[in-house]
């Protein structure tokens, strides 16, 4: 079974911790009435200094009454007098995360003269949309192209870094017609690394990266494609409606003359009743054919 826990270590701790780490773990020793290798045991397995600087309880008591707030311990002056770097952070806009210029963020303004005008011609038709998303596809494709030519002229670039450090050298000098020795400063070279650029992976990159821009391209050439065909299917029935709404009109307008032509009929034939009513009726002529008898004489 464990042995129980001395209460007094927590207590050794809160003093250490009220001293703000000043107190020895003598004057603790005297204070608790406890060895002094006691207290410098407690102190070494609960990290009292590690605690503090954290602005933590000690690892031992479940009870804490502070919590870490992070940052630098109250009253910390490391930071005093430093006004920071206000150039630090790199300038908006920049290209330093650019590798294959596959999701690169391209600006209006910091275009291209060649650029500015394949952008200026998009237009604002229905097909603005995958009209500009081709163009800029386009521009995209040529970035990235352009990448690959440049790192294949410097395929075989190498970076030279020197590292110099200030020495003492002699240098003779004429001094009053006579030559001395004089002892100076001067920065030499203590270490040159020569690094070898690996262009062929970053050429590699860049041209799978082409290859997506290229189906992506393909695909939207695709449904622009077929936003054309469809909108062409759409004005041919337009063209059709109208013929029929014509050959409509013109069926309407025989139907008019034909109405209007039996109407001029039954007038005719109610003048015609008028006549009869008037004058009676018409008798026709009756063509009676008889047979004359001629006789011979002999």
């Amino acid at each position: 079974m464990a042995r129980k826990r001395d209460p007094k270590r927590d207590k050794a701790f809160e003093l250490f911790k009220k001293s703000n780490g000043t107190v020895t773990n003598r004057e603790i020793a005297k204070q608790l009435d406890v060895p002094e290798k006691t207290i410098s045991a407690w102190k070494s397995r609960d990290k009292w200094n590690a605690v503090l600087q954290k602005d933590e309880c000690s690892t031992a008591n479940d009870d804490c009454s502070t919590t870490n707030k992070g940052g630098a311990p109250t009253g910390n002056q490391n930071a005093k007098g430093n006004r920071g770097n206000s150039r630090a952070s790199p300038p908006p806009r920049n290209k330093n995360a650019l590798k294959t210029g596959e999701y690169e963020t391209i600006f209006e303004d910091f275009l291209s003269d060649e650029e500015r005008e394949i952008y200026s011609d998009l237009s604002e038709d229905p097909f603005s949309v995958l009209s500009e998303e081709i163009k800029l596809l386009k521009i995209r494709q040529r970035r990235m192209m352009q990448r690959i030519k440049s790192a294949e002229e410097n395929l075989g670039e190498e970076e030279i870094e020197r590292l110099q450090q200030l020495r003492k050298v002699k240098e003779p000098t004429v001094i009053d017609g006579k030559v001395v020795t004089v002892k100076r400063e001067a920065l030499r070279d203590v270490q040159i690394t020569r690094k070898q650029f690996r262009k062929i992976d970053n050429i590699l990159a860049i041209e799978e990266a082409l290859t997506r821009i290229s189906n992506q391209l393909t695909k939207s050439i695709k449904q622009l494609n077929e936003l054309s065909l469809s909108n062409g299917r759409v004005s041919l029935m337009e063209v059709q409606k109208q013929k029929m709404v014509f050959e409509t009109e013109i069926l309407e307008h025989k139907a008019s003359k034909l109405v209007l032509k039996q109407g001029e009929q039954s007038k005719v034939q109610g003048l015609i009743d008028i006549g009869q009513a008037l004058i009676g009726p018409i008798e026709e002529d009756e063509e009676v054919d008889s047979d004359e008898s001629v006789e011979i004489i002999d």
